[in-house]
C-alpha cells in the first residue's frame, strides 16, 4: 500500500478548506441531494463528498456508507487530489497502491473508485466526489466528464457557501467598526486603544499599533500588545527599520501572511522583531499622511489575510484620522484658548429661565472663580460673582438681547479668584434655537486697567478743563477790550498780535467746551430733555449758523427740505450740537467750491438726517476708531484741518443718549456720508419706538 503525497501547497489548501467552513457541520441536503443524484447517475452502491483534512478524509455528504471519515494515510481521495484529472481505480485488486489498502481487504470492500477534485474559489483542492463499488467496473471517457460536471455543481454549492460566509464576514466587521465608532467614552487616546484591542481579537494577532511619522522617525502613538516589555506610547525607531516602511511605499492597504516565506525576509524589522505576519493601512489628515495603522504578530498566519480583513483595517485607518483630527485641532484650539485675555464662551438661556455655559474657555476661572465644568452644568454661581449693584444691568441687558436678538454688549465689575472687583466688558451675538432657548456666542475680557486709566483721564481732563475755563474767559474777555480799543489806538502790528492770540484763545475754548461735554456724557450728567421736535427746523437753524464757516472754506451747504414736517424724540439744542458737528466735518474735509449735501428721509420707525460731502472719504485703516476720542486719520490732508479730535465721540454720545445712532457710509477718494438716526415722535411726547 502507498500512503498519498502531500501536495507542494499543503499549508494553504489546509487554509483554504479551513475557511470553506464546512469541516464537522450537519449533513446538508444542497449536498446530500448530489450524491444520491451521482449514485443514481452511475447507478452504484456509493458516492461521497470527500474532504481532505490534516489527516483524515471526512465526508461532508455520503449515500451508502456509514462511517463518517478515514484516515487520510489509506485515503484513495488523497491520491485524487494530487491531480486535476478524475482519478479512476476499475480494479483496485490490480493496483500495488491500493492492492493491500485496509478499506479494499476489509470493509467497505472497495474494488472500483472513480473520484473528481473539488476546488474552492481559489483554485485549491480541498477533496473529491468519488463513487465506489464493492465489485471492478469500466469508466468510459464520457462518465469521467459526467462526474466532472457533478462535481462542478458541488463547487457552485462551495461557492454559495463561500459567499455566503464573505457575507458574513463583511457584516462582522462592519458591526465591530460600528461599535467603535460609536464609542465615545474617554479620550482619543482610550478609544483608540479600546479600537486596537478590538481590532486584534478579530483579526487573531497580538498587537495592533497607531503609528505618526515625521520625516524618517516612526513614533509608536497608541498601541496595545499581548507581549510583554516590548512597546512603550512615544517609543520611536527610524523608519527604515519597520515593516510601515514597505507600506508607505505601496501607498496603500499592505499585507504580509508568512514574512519567513516572503521576498521580504531580509528586511531590518524581520531581522530584529521576527514578526512574521503584518497588516496596515495609511492614516491620512489633512491631505497628509499622518502615519499607519498596523497590526502584527510573531507567528505566521494560518489564515491569510483576507479582503474582508483589509477592508476592515482601511476604514479603521479613516475612524483613526478623524479622531486624530479632532484631538489635534482640540489642542490647537485649547492653547489658543488658553492665550485668550478674558474668556470665550457660549451661554445659553432656556424656556424655564435656566441658563448653561455650554462651552467655556480656561479663562472663565480668572473672570468669574468658577470651573468650565460647574459653568456647563449650571451658569447661576457666575451671576453670585458680579457686584451687586451690577446685577440688574447685566440680567436686564440679557433679556433685552433675548427679546430682540440684537448683540449683547455691556460693561460690569465682578470678582474673580482674588476677591477684588474688576471691571469686565462681555461682547456676544445671540442665536434663537428651536427648543425655545438662546444661545450667545462671545467673548468677556477684563478691562479693569483701561477702565482705570480711562476713569483717570476723564478726572483730569475735568479737573484742567475746569480749572482753565475761568481764566480763559478773563483772558478772552480782555483781548476784546484790547482791540475795542479801551486802552488806546493800537499799532497794526499790535491788533495782528493780539486778533490771532484771541483765535486762539476761542480755540482754546471750544476744546475745553469740548472735553468738558464729552465728560458730561461718558459719566452721565450731561442733561438731555428730549421731546416731540420738528426736525427739519432744528436742521434749517444748524446749517444757518454754520453758513459763515463754510464760505470762509468756499464750500456751499445746501438742505433738501422735505414739504411735510417730521416730527422726532430728541432734545434740541443737543441735536444741533451732532448736526453741527458733522457739517463742520463735511466743510473742512470738501474741496474748494465743493458742495456739502444735506437731506432728511424717514426709515420705518426712524428718522435719518445724511450730510454727504465730495471730500477724499474715510481711508480703510481709521474706519474702526473714527468714533473714538481724539481720533484723527493720518494722513496729510486730515491731519491739516482743525479739530480737536472729539466732534464726532461727542456726536456718537449724544444720539446714544437720545437713543439714537451715528454711523458712515464711505468710499476712499468718492467722499463720505455721515448720517444721524432719531426714533419718530410718538404720542404724549415720547418715541415712537
Amino acid at each position: 500500500m502507498k500512503s498519498p503525497d502531500f501536495p507542494p501547497d499543503e499549508a494553504h489548501r489546509i487554509t483554504a478548506l479551513e475557511e470553506l467552513k464546512l469541516l464537522d457541520t450537519p449533513p446538508e441536503e444542497r449536498f446530500d441531494r448530489l450524491t444520491r443524484l451521482a449514485a443514481r447517475t452511475f447507478d452504484i452502491p456509493i458516492a461521497l463528498v470527500s474532504l481532505i483534512d490534516h489527516d483524515r478524509q471526512w465526508f461532508k455528504s455520503r449515500h451508502g456508507l456509514e462511517a463518517p471519515e478515514t484516515a487520510r494515510d489509506i485515503s484513495f481521495c488523497g491520491h485524487a487530489i494530487l491531480r486535476e484529472e478524475p482519478l479512476v481505480i476499475e480494479n483496485a485488486l490490480n493496483d500495488e497502491r491500493f492492492a493491500d489498502n485496509p478499506l479494499v481487504t476489509g470493509g467497505p470492500n472497495i474494488r472500483f473508485y472513480a473520484g473528481a477534485p473539488l476546488h474552492d474559489r481559489h483554485g485549491y483542492r480541498v477533496g473529491t466526489l468519488c463513487v465506489i463499488d464493492s465489485k471492478p467496473r469500466q469508466f468510459s471517457d464520457d462518465d469521467k466528464t459526467t462526474l466532472r460536471d457533478l462535481a462542478d455543481l458541488v463547487e457552485r454549492e462551495f461557492g454559495f457557501g463561500e459567499l455566503g460566509h464573505y457575507y458574513d464576514e463583511r457584516n462582522q466587521a462592519m458591526n465591530l467598526l460600528t461599535e467603535i465608532a460609536l464609542d465615545s467614552e474617554g479620550d482619543a487616546g482610550q478609544r483608540a486603544t479600546r479600537a486596537l484591542k478590538a481590532a486584534c481579537d478579530y483579526l487573531g494577532v497580538e498587537t495592533g499599533i497607531i503609528s505618526r511619522i515625521t520625516g524618517n522617525a516612526y513614533t509608536v502613538h497608541w498601541h496595545v500588545t499581548k507581549l510583554k516589555g516590548t512597546l512603550e506610547n512615544g517609543a520611536t525607531l527610524p523608519l527604515h527599520r519597520t515593516y510601515c516602511s514597505l507600506m508607505l511605499k505601496s501607498g496603500r492597504v499592505f499585507a504580509i501572511d508568512n514574512m519567513g516565506q516572503s521576498s521580504y525576509r531580509s528586511h531590518e524589522c524581520y531581522e530584529a522583531f521576527g514578526l512574521e505576519s503584518y497588516l496596515a493601512a495609511p492614516v491620512w489628515v489633512d491631505d497628509r499622511i499622518f502615519g499607519t495603522i498596523n497590526f502584527s504578530s510573531p507567528t505566521p498566519r494560518t489564515r491569510p489575510f483576507t479582503a474582508t480583513d483589509k477592508m476592515f483595517v482601511t476604514l479603521l485607518a479613516r475612524w483613526v484620522a478623524d479622531i486624530v483630527y479632532q484631538q489635534e485641532h482640540t489642542e490647537t484650539l485649547n492653547k489658543l484658548m488658553n492665550q485668550v485675555p478674558g474668556m470665550l464662551y457660549q451661554y445659553q438661556l432656556l424656556p424655564d429661565g435656566r441658563s448653561t455655559f455650554p462651552y467655556t474657555s480656561p479663562g472663565i476661572q480668572n473672570i468669574y472663580g468658577i470651573s468650565a465644568e460647574e459653568a456647563a452644568k449650571d451658569a447661576s454661581p457666575a451671576f453670585s460673582h458680579i457686584h451687586p449693584e451690577d446685577v440688574a444691568g447685566v440680567a436686564n441687558s440679557i433679556e433685552a438681547s433675548a427679546e430682540t436678538l440684537q448683540t449683547w454688549q455691556h460693561k460690569y465689575r465682578v470678582t474673580g479668584q482674588d476677591d477684588t472687583w474688576r471691571w469686565v466688558e462681555g461682547h456676544a451675538n445671540p442665536e434663537a434655537l428651536p427648543d425655545g432657548s438662546v444661545l450667545w456666542h462671545g467673548y468677556i475680557s477684563d478691562i479693569h486697567e483701561r477702565q482705570m486709566v480711562d476713569e483717570m483721564k476723564n478726572q483730569f481732563i475735568s479737573t484742567v478743563s475746569h480749572e482753565l475755563r475761568t481764566p480763559l474767559t478773563s483772558i478772552s474777555g480782555s483781548l476784546d477790550l484790547l482791540l475795542g480799543g479801551t486802552t488806546g489806538k493800537l499799532s497794526e502790528k499790535a491788533t495782528r498780535m493780539l486778533e490771532i492770540a484771541k483765535r486762539n484763545s476761542e480755540h482754546l475754548k471750544h476744546l475745553i467746551g469740548d472735553l468738558l461735554d464729552i465728560e458730561k456724557l461718558v459719566s452721565g450728567n450731561m442733561p438731555i430733555e428730549a421731546s416731540n421736535q420738528d426736525v427739519g427746523t432744528v436742521v434749517e437753524e444748524a446749517l444757518e449758523e454754520m453758513q459763515p464757516m463754510a464760505r470762509r472754506y468756499g464750500v456751499a451747504v445746501k438742505f433738501a427740505s422735505r414739504e411735510n414736517a417730521l416730527l422726532g424724540f430728541c432734545d434740541r439744542s443737543r441735536l444741533a450740537q451732532a448736526i453741527t458737528n458733522l457739517v463742520s466735518n463735511a466743510v473742512k474735509f470738501s474741496p474748494d467750491r465743493g458742495v456739502v449735501n444735506v437731506s432728511i428721509k424717514q426709515l420705518d420707525q426712524e428718522i435719518r438726517i445724511e450730510v454727504k460731502d465730495e471730500g477724499p472719504g474715510v481711508p480703510e485703516s481709521f474706519r474702526d476708531r473714527i468714533f473714538q476720542k481724539f481720533a484723527q486719520a493720518n494722513g496729510s490732508s486730515s491731519r491739516s484741518k482743525e479739530g480737536t479730535g472729539l466732534g464726532l465721540a461727542i456726536t456718537r454720545e449724544l444720539m446714544h443718549a437720545m437713543g439714537g445712532e451715528v454711523g458712515f457710509d464711505s468710499e476712499e477718494g468718492k467722499g463720505a456720508c455721515f448720517w444721524l438716526s432719531l426714533p419718530l415722535a410718538g404720542p404724549n411726547g415720547k418715541s415712537a419706538t
